[in-house]
């Protein structure tokens, strides 16, 4: 067994609610996605976006979200989109 320290689900779950910048924008993690690990962000202070039913029509208005995949595509090491977040100081 490797002796490489793993992330959690807990590791991640305790992220949740902080701030980040990512892409030049602030954004909160708002979410865990267990398989494959990932994060969700929700914009933070943007205003809302309309969001599409299913068959393309403009149906309700929500928070603009990404989705952050935790590890490497071969699950060998964190991924680019994460190692690029910057955490924001309150």
């Amino acid at each position: 067994m490797s002796d490489t320290p793993r992330i959690t689900l807990p590791h991640l779950r305790a992220l949740i609610g902080l701030r980040v910048r990512y892409e030049g924008r602030p954004w909160v993690v708002v979410e865990v996605v267990e398989s494959p690990p990932s994060l969700v962000l929700e914009a933070d202070g943007a205003a809302s976006v309309i969001q599409a039913d299913m068959h393309g029509r403009p149906w309700d208005f929500a928070n603009e979200t990404r989705m952050i995949n935790v590890l490497t595509a071969d699950e060998t090491g964190l991924s680019d989109e994460l190692l690029s977040l910057e955490i924001i100081e309150d």
